[in-house]
């Protein structure tokens, strides 16, 4: 799926993503969205599913960006699991794949 599918609720976790990442140089963000509809944003690792299930959701989809990307394929720095704690490998990620925003599951996003 790329960025001419993906739903307003998506782009909304997209926008998110970007400006947690606004924070410096190849800072990382990522946005989460519950169930509850609310998006959460954090700077790199410091987020966790955790965080959310505390306010009383569950994580949708996450969405990861990257401060001052280029049209590349953006990936999440080694750790990343382990910052986003016991994640079902079926959960929707929007991330930029070759220039594009794509909704992949987590399962396929290259590991350590």
């Amino acid at each position: 799926m790329d960025e001419d599918r993906l739903t307003p609720q998506l782009g909304r976790l997209i926008d998110a993503a970007k400006a947690a990442a606004a924070t410096g140089p190849r800072a990382e963000g990522w946005a989460a969205l519950g169930h509850d509809g609310k998006v959460y944003a954090r700077t790199g690792l410091a987020f966790t599913l955790a965080e959310v299930a505390a306010c009383g959701t569950e994580a949708e989809a996450l969405a990861f960006a990257v401060a001052g990307q280029t049209e590349e394929t953006v990936l999440p720095a080694a750790g990343w699991r382990e910052g986003v704690g016991d994640l079902d490998p079926k959960t929707p990620v929007v991330l930029k794949y070759l220039g594009r925003w794509v909704l992949v599951t987590a399962g396929e996003i290259p590991g350590e």
